[in-house]
């Protein structure tokens, strides 16, 4: 399989290299999400010099993004981008230039071909491309659950023991 670049015909990379690359990235996102959390629950490591004003951040940034109410605003907002990223081309409606510069610019910021990043678009077919895109926020979460109940697990490993009846 080849694609083509400034008129030179190259060889496509091999699927499997993209999807390890793939795979290591998410993997290492998942590793420091796990990380970043088990650090978030160290409360001790609070008055240590170099992450203690990282930690104390976080809580504070916690504290007024919850006391804000910042969730409603912040689904209020993805829920206005989505439509207004969408309404010319959903209701045919003739908008102004004004109006969808902003939105058309907005769009093409935001949607981002994750597949591009690692492979060429002509080195995978269109039904292959689909089924990532659909598939990779759910092995994303899937991820992130199994982190979770990893760290879970582990918490309830290293407590303290319980009495043998």
């Amino acid at each position: 399989n080849h694609y083509l670049v400034d008129g030179e015909c190259k060889e496509c990379a091999p699927r499997g290299a993209a999807a390890g690359r793939i795979a290591g990235i998410v993997l290492g996102l998942c590793v420091a999400c796990g990380l970043a959390v088990w650090a978030y629950s160290m409360t001790a490591w609070r008055k240590k010099t170099f992450i203690g004003p990282l930690l104390r951040f976080a809580d504070r940034s916690v504290k007024y993004y919850v006391g804000g109410g910042m969730t409603a605003k912040v689904k209020i907002l993805f829920g206005f981008y989505q439509i207004s990223t969408v309404l010319s081309s959903t209701y045919s409606a003739r908008l102004p230039d004004k109006y969808t510069g902003w939105t058309d610019k907005l769009a093409s910021a935001i949607s981002i071909d994750w597949s591009g990043f690692f492979l060429p678009e002509q080195c995978l077919g269109y039904g292959t491309r689909l089924v990532v895109s659909a598939l990779s926020p759910v092995v994303l979460i899937a991820l992130l659950m199994g982190t979770g109940i990893a760290l879970r697990l582990y918490y309830w490993r290293t407590a303290s023991p319980r009495p043998k009846l």
